[in-house]
């Protein structure tokens, strides 16, 4: 019997107790878990308006909640926001984790060479000579490269999408603050045409005082109700600074003019709303393909878990030649190289089970966004609603307070009432008139949380 095969015949029952142990340990693995998944026969509880958006409009929401000129100015701002130039930046990395996923599946050539002079005591010189080639290339047998790269992908969508989330969050912080801006400049303005009329009729009471038909307290009363208004301007104009500082700073910018964005009138924001069942939020709210993104990510991590408790291949092939002192000598070898790890004290499995429970963490995360964000429209939807009636009623007491205003003037200045009439007709029209524009602020603030509620139109090809 010779020596190999009396060593085969020695190590035949050890290999076979580890090889059955191996097996029975890449045997035993965690199951993947049943996730939770949104109800995608959830609905609304409340009805859309009559009109609908034209979801054939390119862009993100804010190209269709408002003025072509006012999204342009949005579009500006937001080039040159520093978070956004960071995402995009973190974007680029995760493309670039993604790239070197890819690239480790394929085959990895080197070359190297050397030259080098060795002389001996006896005074005899040798030169070395060597150029060499190595290639590999990994068989992905049990998918653990597959999966990493996949899992790499996911999370550069997931980046991806968490820029969009970034940069749709920013325009409605720009816009609200541009509603914000354009409310404290009405209400100054309001304010200034209120004042100039206070004025009158103080002027009016401070005659009729003089006459001996008001008394002073009368008189003081008008003062104070002058003072009242005054007292509110540097407040509209502080609201007003504010709000145009919050759009400067979305760009990025110190102090200074932002033209475009400094509104006189409060900006129309469109009723016209996508008609969006709440499972449809899942392709258009970034957020929450984001989520799912990394929902995605966490289960290839789980799978590449799995497949790295089996054995690995690799592939390689090797070329040199060398030269010593003339004499020179080629060899070629070529090698199928298998890895498995005997035993690691269940690091593996405590590995994969991670990995599995992270996987349910992020299924459970996808399922609790989801939730929030239809609660979220649905409330935003029942606001605009309510908003919408509570403004029609508005406008309703507004035309009332200021007919009253003007039949109490009328019998003011022909001496049949006093002021008094007047004086409260004419605080009531003005703050009937402060109420219709806060609801006038407030409803457009909620049309653009809606919009962004409601997410980014979806291509056909995306669906």
């Amino acid at each position: 019997m010779t020596m190999p095969r009396r060593l085969v015949e020695l190590l035949r029952g050890p290999l076979l107790v580890a090889s059955t142990a191996v097996l029975a340990g890449c045997g035993v693995a965690p199951e993947r878990p049943a996730l939770p998944a949104p109800d995608t026969s959830t609905r609304f509880s409340t009805e859309y308006p009559e009109t609908v958006a034209d979801e054939t409009i390119a862009g993100p929401w804010w190209h269709r909640a408002v003025a072509g000129a006012i999204a342009d100015a949005a579009d500006d701002v937001l080039s040159v926001n520093p978070a956004l130039r960071r995402a995009a930046a973190d974007v680029e990395a995760a493309r670039a984790a993604w790239r070197q996923a890819e690239a480790d599946i394929g085959p990895t050539l080197n070359a190297d060479a050397s030259v080098g002079v060795q002389k001996a005591s006896d005074e005899r010189g040798h030169s070395n000579r060597s150029l060499g080639v190595d290639a590999a290339l990994p068989i992905d047998v049990n998918g653990s490269f597959t999966a990493r790269r996949d899992a790499a992908r996911a999370a550069f969508d997931a980046a991806t999408a968490d820029a969009e989330q970034l940069r749709g969050d920013l325009a409605r912080d720009l816009l609200l603050a541009v509603v914000d801006g354009a409310e404290a400049r009405q209400r100054y303005a309001l304010l200034q045409a209120q004042i100039a009329l206070a004025e009158r009729f103080l002027q009016l009471i401070e005659l009729r005082f003089t006459q001996g038909l008001a008394s002073s307290v009368d008189v003081l009363q008008q003062r104070d109700q002058l003072a009242s208004l005054r007292q509110q301007l540097p407040v509209a104009i502080l609201d007003a600074r504010r709000a145009d500082n919050q759009t400067r700073r979305i760009a990025g910018l110190t102090p200074a003019p932002l033209s475009g964005l400094s509104l006189e009138e409060l900006p129309e924001i469109t009723g016209r709303f996508a008609i969006v069942r709440p499972a449809m939020l899942l392709e258009r709210r970034a957020g929450l393909r984001a989520a799912n993104a990394r929902l995605r990510a966490a289960d290839a991590r789980f799978a590449a878990a799995l497949a790295d408790r089996w054995p690995a291949f690799t592939l390689s092939a090797g070329g040199v030649t060398r030269a010593i002192s003339g004499d020179v000598t080629s060899i070629v070898s070529a090698a199928l190289d298998a890895s498995l790890t005997l035993f690691d004290g269940n690091r593996k499995t405590a590995i994969a089970e991670q990995r599995r429970a992270e996987l349910i963490a992020e299924a459970e995360q996808l399922l609790d966004d989801w939730i929030a964000a239809v609660i979220d429209a649905d409330d935003l939807l029942l606001g605009e609603a309510s908003l919408r009636e509570r403004l029609r009623l508005s406008q309703t007491r507004l035309d009332t307070a200021d007919d009253l205003l003007a039949a109490a003037r009328r019998r003011f200045e022909r001496g049949v009432s006093d002021y008094l009439p007047v004086l409260e007709a004419l605080r009531g029209l003005q703050q009937q008139q402060r109420d219709h524009v806060a609801l006038q602020a407030e409803l457009a603030r909620t049309r653009l949380r809606l919009h962004r509620a409601l997410g980014d139109t979806v291509a056909a090809g995306e669906r």
